[in-house]
């Protein structure tokens, strides 16, 4: 059957991504100009900019966490060069929690020590780990639909898609479990949240090591499961 449409090629998401991520990364910094003519026309300068330290603490969280969507982004999107329809909407729910970042920073900046602090905490992890349940799901559904995923990865990629697919199905259990524990700690004790989130942002200082140990044992275990499945039918 002729199809004269194809699947856009993964360089289209990146340009677009790279352009929300600037924006995004660019309206963090708002409320911190915001905040100058408050600093300023306080009476001690160094105590108004004190004054202002949720604010920036905010930021710095935002910022380092949109920061390490961008580089996981990249990090996990080297290999590809194809892309399907579910590839495409994954990323969509990607950008769209990414954009949020700037909003879930303005509300944790605004109501940190306020009795409004737990919620504010909750619905920044939410934002923050929101795109992992939703990039689970449709990664297992990639696994099913395996045979449309023969021009997703590169030739030169090191390893198959089934090494791959498996590999974020692990990464995305994972952080889905580790953002439900945290985000719902806010609503127990916020500064223990925050505590996790940061952990977390640790965490995620070297995505393409983590990727490549993933990859490389799950590699090691595909291997051994071929060599057994051959052991047992030459038995």
């Amino acid at each position: 059957m002729l199809k004269p449409f194809h699947h856009l090629k993964h360089s289209k998401i990146d340009s677009l991504s790279d352009g929300i991520f600037s924006i995004a990364l660019t309206l963090l910094g708002l409320d911190l100009i915001g905040a100058v003519k408050h600093i300023s026309e306080s009476e001690d300068f160094n105590a108004g900019l004190l004054e202002e330290w949720s604010l920036l603490f905010a930021f710095f969280m935002g910022f380092f966490v949109l920061f390490g969507v961008w580089y996981e982004y990249h990090a996990n999107s080297q290999h590809i060069i194809g892309t399907n329809t579910l590839i495409v909407w994954q990323h969509c729910f990607i950008l769209l929690f990414a954009i949020l970042i700037p909003f879930g920073t303005a509300l944790l900046g605004e109501n940190l020590n306020t009795p409004n602090m737990s919620w504010a905490v909750f619905y920044f992890g939410v934002i923050m780990f929101g795109d992992k349940p939703i990039s689970l799901l449709f990664v297992l559904a990639q696994r099913r639909a395996s045979r449309a995923n023969a021009e997703i990865l590169a030739p030169t990629a090191p390893f198959t898609g089934e090494v791959w697919f498996r590999t974020a199905a692990i990464y995305f259990i994972v952080t889905t479990a580790y953002g439900i524990l945290a985000t719902s700690a806010a609503l127990l004790n916020p500064w223990i949240a925050l505590g996790l989130y940061l952990i977390y942002l640790v965490s995620k200082v070297n995505p393409v090591g983590l990727l490549n140990g993933s990859a490389g044992m799950l590699t090691k275990a595909a291997k051994v499961d071929g060599e057994l499945s051959k052991l047992r039918d030459s038995q």
